[in-house]
């Protein structure tokens, strides 16, 4: 009887013994083998790369893509439609590049031999196994398409493919220096370059509207690449003309003693700078014998409105003195004319180039696809001061780099390297041209 009763025993105890170790089984299994392989799979970049490329291309979701790079310069929809008419029945393939000094994976979506997309993994710490991760996604040239450039006058408005471009889209503003001239708060002739990107499946349609909503005619410059606006050159009046000649040769007789300030202030307005100059200025020559003019120009007329008007007068004068003898002198001076009280009065002149260009170009700051910031430079600055780059540990700020592709193989070329102020200053005779500059580093 007591053998029955051991027997008895042994048996559930068995049981349980095997029921824990089922449980202990159960639980490395599911609840420390799982998570194990998801970091195991983690650790791995060629896991997680096509993770990735399942995720987002194939098949393709190029909303997606548009939305983690934000650096196609076109609508949402219009970029959609581009790339799935560029990509329809054809297969996406990924390809693992070089990604630099940085430590990151780097991988392209080709289409064919094209190159598409990129993005780029990065080894974020976890415990004492790296976890790559998806850092950034950019389009490449087969992607982006066409750059279209258009150079416009300020007050026109512009459309690529029937859609509007916004301020985003201007890269560079031009000015003259006839500002300078012109009265607080007026404008001079400013004219705007636009850019634009067009999918590489789409042909660009530009169309250049002025303030009335008429079209405007546009000429193509093979040489630039660059569309322009058709301008014709506007004429002065008659009685325009007049003024300006007229001023010019009382000026120039002022200055020989052939002329009194009576006769001067019926051109210039009697309460400008201009005229207290000229009153102030020294005579050329005090003793003549008589003066001609001949060869009288006006060039680079512009009108600021219906009150306002310059251009520049050009004529030669020869003064007899009284031995005899000619002098000769060019007179050569850019006019300015208002109307106040039905009066045209020159409120300014000058002999400086009023036509001399003023270009403001935007540089773009960029950490990878991050945009930092944005800045237009003058040709007449000779700094800038760029956002502060970004701090990687490890990793030392080489300068500000512009980015060129070739195939699947990338160069950062640094251009400028910022002083210990943050400050970079421009070697003289620097021309500044629209672009976007990336932060560039070195490793320690």
């Amino acid at each position: 009887m007591e053998k029955k009763e051991k027997i008895g025993v042994f048996y559930p105890v068995l049981l349980g013994f095997l029921l824990v170790l089922l449980l202990v089984f159960v639980y490395i299994r599911f609840g420390l083998l799982r998570p194990w392989l998801t970091r195991y799979e983690a650790a791995q970049p060629k896991h997680v790369s096509q993770e990735v490329f399942a995720d987002l291309f194939s098949p393709a979701d190029w909303g997606r893509v548009y939305d983690l790079t934000s650096g196609a310069q076109m609508s949402r929809d219009n970029f959609v439609q581009a790339m799935e008419e560029m990509t329809q029945g054809r297969e996406l393939t990924l390809v693992e590049t070089s990604a630099g000094l940085s430590g990151d994976r780097r991988y392209i979506v080709k289409l064919e031999s094209d190159s598409l997309a990129a993005f780029t993994l990065t080894a974020a710490p976890e415990g004492e196994t790296p976890a790559w991760r998806l850092d950034s996604v950019e389009l490449l040239s087969a992607a982006e398409g066409e750059t279209v450039l258009i150079r416009t006058l300020d007050s026109h408005r512009v459309l690529v493919n029937g859609e509007d471009l916004g301020i985003d889209c201007q890269v560079q503003l031009t000015e003259t220096a006839a500002e300078r001239y012109l009265p607080e708060g007026v404008l001079g002739r400013r004219t705007i370059l636009w850019q634009a990107q067009v999918g590489a499946a789409r042909y660009a349609e530009v169309t250049v509207l002025d303030g009335n909503g008429e079209e405007v005619p546009l000429d193509f410059d093979q040489e630039t690449g660059v569309y322009a606006v058709r301008e014709a050159e506007e004429e002065p009046t008659d009685q325009e003309r007049e003024l300006l000649i007229g001023a010019a040769k009382t000026y120039a007789r002022y200055m020989i003693r052939a002329s009194d300030a009576a006769q001067l202030q019926k051109y210039f307005d009697s309460g400008s700078a201009i005229y207290r100059t000229i009153c102030s200025s020294e005579i050329w020559i005090k003793t003549t014998a008589g003066h001609s003019f001949t060869g009288e120009t006006v060039s680079n007329f512009q009108r600021y409105g219906e009150d306002l008007f310059s251009a520049q007068v050009s004529m030669h004068m020869d003064v007899k003195r009284s031995n005899g003898s000619a002098k000769p002198y060019e007179v050569d001076n850019t006019l300015f004319f208002h109307r106040t009280n039905g009066v045209w009065r020159a409120f300014e002149m000058t002999n400086v180039d009023v036509q001399e260009e003023i270009v403001h170009s935007r540089l773009v700051f960029m950490d990878g696809q991050e945009e930092l910031g944005r800045l237009f430079v003058s040709s007449e600055d000779h700094s800038f001061t760029p956002p502060a780059p970004p701090e990687r540990p490890g990793q030392r700020f080489a300068g500000w780099a512009i980015r060129e592709q070739e195939g699947n193989s990338v160069t950062m070329t640094v251009l400028f390297q910022p002083d210990e102020a943050g400050s970079v200053t421009l070697p003289a005779g620097y021309e500044l041209k629209p672009m976007a500059l990336y932060a560039a580093f070195e490793q320690e």
